[in-house]
């Protein structure tokens, strides 16, 4: 009966009524443990592995410096359910981080609103969000989602914002300019903090053929005109090649399921020879996996600045941009350069942690 009320309601209610509606129905108690506590607030549950990769990186990272502090991850399908629940047991001590990712700005509105609800729902908290990539075009639908994030940001006394790319650190230090209570930084993705072991994976000695994981979604930039010269190229050298992706469906997965899919996606990538992606966490899982990895762009500057940030030394990782690949010739020599390259020992961080001091210093209240 519940079921069918929610459905005739959905046809005639507009969209905030219908949040407000599905919130007050599903609220649940969600009891804390003792002590003081660290949220990891958004945490994936759905099945961008991209995003389980974040999410389980973020853990790793404030469990390593959160202290005597108990770390509750709160999925993001279950966030606004539990909220007022978990509002009315709050400590002031308690901590609150947001995940990290590309979802900040207009193009995923639904994420960025929920984070904002986190924001404006504990203002006596310190918040500190982790690395993300912006999003923004001179569209309408853009300036009013800055003019909000501004808005809603500035309004919190206590909160980090990090950039995981040098475009979007530009960008929010412009719009934050006047506003000394939001502290920006600048700080990798956070799941290069990690290693493919710390994630789960389990090596495999005989690398084989190509893996393909290329972008059929809004962030595309890649025709199909692209995309028969890449394969090509891969056929001249001899390569078979294999079709992946990131992105394999399902919500409101298990812990478990989630640990399952990102161990299995790494293996995946540590069982080719070469790697070729459009997507940022391809290139990440790639650099993870000690294999290498052409990188082609996609419709936004995340994953080329992303690469030109912290990648570009990293011999195992090329990146080719948008007219580059009208050139078969340029392609033929990058493959054959990252097949020719040794892979990079998977135990091994990809970059220096050292680069996430601003994000220890905001965690620990320094």
């Amino acid at each position: 009966m519940k079921k069918a009320f929610r459905k005739i309601l959905a046809k005639v209610l507009p969209r905030p009524c219908k949040i407000w509606l599905d919130t007050l129905l599903r609220s649940r108690a969600f009891p804390l443990p003792p002590g003081s506590r660290l949220f990891v607030f958004l945490s994936a549950d759905y099945g961008n592995i991209g995003d389980i990769a974040i999410s389980r990186a973020q853990q790793a990272f404030v469990s390593s410096v959160a202290g005597a502090r108990t770390i509750v991850p709160i999925p993001i399908s279950q966030t606004r359910y539990v909220l007022q629940s978990i509002r009315v047991q709050m400590n002031d001590d308690d901590l609150v981080t947001v995940i990290g990712g590309g979802n900040m700005g207009f193009l995923y509105p639904d994420i960025e609103d929920l984070r904002q609800l986190v924001i404006r729902s504990f203002p006596n908290n310190r918040i500190v969000c982790f690395p993300q990539t912006l999003d923004w075009n001179e569209s309408r639908q853009s300036r009013h989602a800055l003019d909000r994030i501004v808005r809603v940001y500035s309004q919190h006394p206590d909160l980090y914002l990090h950039a995981r790319e040098a475009v979007s650190y530009e960008k929010l230090k412009e719009l934050f300019a006047d506003q000394s209570a939001v502290r920006i930084g600048f700080v990798p993705d956070i799941v290069l903090s990690a290693t493919a072991a710390e994630l789960g994976a389990d090596g495999d000695d005989s690398p084989r053929g190509a893996l393909l994981c290329l972008r059929d979604d809004r962030e595309r930039l890649l025709d199909d005109s692209h995309r028969q010269v890449l394969s090509q190229a891969l056929i001249d050298a001899g390569l078979d090649s294999e079709v992946t992706d990131t992105h394999v469906g399902g919500s409101s997965l298990l812990p478990e399921r989630c640990a399952q899919l990102l161990a299995e996606k790494l293996m995946q990538f540590q069982a080719a020879r070469l790697v070729v992606t459009d997507r940022l966490h391809g290139m990440i899982l790639a650099a993870l996996a000690g294999t290498p990895c052409l990188v082609l762009p996609n419709s936004n500057h995340k994953i080329r600045q992303t690469w030109k940030d912290w990648l570009a030394d990293v011999q195992q990782v090329r990146f080719l941009a948008l007219e580059e690949l009208g050139e078969r010739e340029g392609i033929d020599e990058a493959v054959r350069q990252l097949l020719a390259t040794p892979r990079r020992d998977p135990a091994e961080p990809v970059i220096n942690r050292a680069h996430y001091e601003d994000l220890r210093r905001a965690i620990a209240r320094l």
